[in-house]
């Protein structure tokens, strides 16, 4: 695994009822984010102005529709196409909400749905305080980054709204991901071979697991 790799990684503090709630509530719309224009500051692809919009792909009406349709599903539904697909891990666990989303190839217009699913999640969650959410990738490895070079932008989510952030305390933020890094990487069959497996089993919540074998 490796090459073009782009991960966005979580821990939220949140009940079972308040998980199940999630998963079957549709995506917020743009208002839950205080600055979406801010995605990319400070980070990365700081000089990058983000799309939410989608007008640079208005040429092509159908992928338009196809993201504009997946903003409204719910996150079992988004979660269980991905997780058809491998390398990806959302669940309950340990009285939090734990994803860990691996793509090989960027698609920054899926990585803000996924970015407004987690933004959605505050109003389920536990506590007050705002929770972050890593978007990272590049060259590199799907593993947390070593450094902030590959980050792409930080989501802090509270429980009415959510903003990016141009800063946040790196060490801290990766430290607090590496139980969902490690439950993550342990399910990866074969990483260093040519056609890494993935087995699902552990980190795959019942409630998307049992869609997914439908």
């Amino acid at each position: 695994m490796g090459g073009r790799s782009y991960m966005l990684a979580t821990r939220m503090p949140m009940s079972r009822d308040g998980f199940d709630t999630w998963l079957s509530t549709p995506l917020p719309d743009l208002g839950v984010l205080a600055n979406p224009d801010q995605m990319w500051r400070g980070w990365a692809a700081d000089d990058v102005t983000p799309d939410w919009e989608l007008t640079a792909i208005a040429d092509s009406p159908a992928a338009v529709a196809t993201y504009r349709a997946n903003r409204t599903r719910t996150p079992l539904e988004l979660l269980t196409a991905r997780a058809a697909a491998g390398f990806t891990l959302a669940r309950h666990h340990r009285d939090a909400l734990e994803i860990y989303l691996y793509d090989y190839h960027a698609d920054h217009y899926g990585a803000q749905t996924d970015l407004l699913m987690l933004a959605g999640a505050g109003r389920f969650a536990d506590g007050g305080a705002e929770v972050p959410v890593l978007y990272w990738g590049g060259d590199v490895y799907p593993g947390l980054p070593s450094d902030d070079g590959s980050v792409l932008s930080v989501l802090l989510v509270g429980r009415t709204a959510a903003r990016f952030t141009a800063a946040y305390p790196f060490a801290a933020l990766v430290e607090g991901l590496r139980p969902v890094e490690e439950a993550f990487l342990g399910a990866v069959v074969d990483r260093d071979g040519d056609d890494p497996g993935w087995d699902a089993t552990d980190v795959l919540d019942p409630a998307v697991a049992a869609r997914v074998r439908r």
